[in-house]
């Protein structure tokens, strides 16, 4: 049993092993699947072109950016910059409430947000939802390209793994997402093979 650094209530040891246990063997099960992950982000995008629906753009950004779900659904048109091709997020999980981050997006994630604004008028907020709405709407979109039982978060893992294997920079990949614990980031790190626990160096 260990304590709280601020006198609380005292934390289980074997509950954070158990929930640590629970994050890898998700991370593993993702890993398994980022074939059926990039799959389904070419059927998306042809999906979108045929009928730029809220939903399928909402899910094509969290699978395109492994930005959370509460980050993207809190973005509005001036958030996006389509002349320097970047994204303004502001990251929820900082202790500052006015933590922004200005990232890249790729031409693909251009395009599907270009024809999303223009085609259904958008204006202000890109996704006028209730966060539970927009989990219901990414989950079912999910079933539409055939990631059956995957959880929104999921797309977050999916992304992580990816990058990694397109990077094989753990610094990279954690200043893009903005991942606060380099120890999860080792666990996806030793996922895909990045030899985490190897010396750097002979002598």
């Amino acid at each position: 049993m260990a304590w709280c650094a601020n006198g609380g209530d005292p934390i289980s040891l074997k509950g954070i092993y158990a929930e640590e246990r629970r994050n890898h063997m998700q991370i593993r099960e993702v890993y398994l699947s980022l074939d059926a992950y990039r799959s389904a982000m070419d059927r998306l995008y042809k999906l979108i072109y045929q009928a730029p629906l809220r939903r399928r753009a909402l899910t094509y950004l969290l699978g395109a950016t492994g930005r959370r779900i509460g980050e993207a659904m809190s973005l509005t048109t001036r958030d996006i910059d389509f002349e320097r091709r970047a994204i303004t997020w502001r990251i929820l999980k900082k202790r500052r409430a006015d933590y922004y981050v200005t990232l890249p997006m790729s031409s693909r994630l251009e395009d599907v947000l270009r024809r999303y604004i223009v085609l259904n008028g958008v204006s202000d907020r890109l996704f006028p939802v209730t966060l539970r709405q927009g989990q219901y709407d990414v989950k079912r979109t999910l079933e539409e390209v055939g990631l059956y039982g995957w959880r929104v978060h999921d797309l977050r893992h999916a992304f992580i793994l990816e990058a990694l294997l397109q990077t094989r920079s753990i610094e990279l990949v954690r200043r893009w997402t903005q991942h606060s614990s380099y120890r999860e980031l080792l666990e996806y790190a030793r996922v895909v093979g990045m030899e985490v626990d190897k010396p750097l160096v002979p002598w």
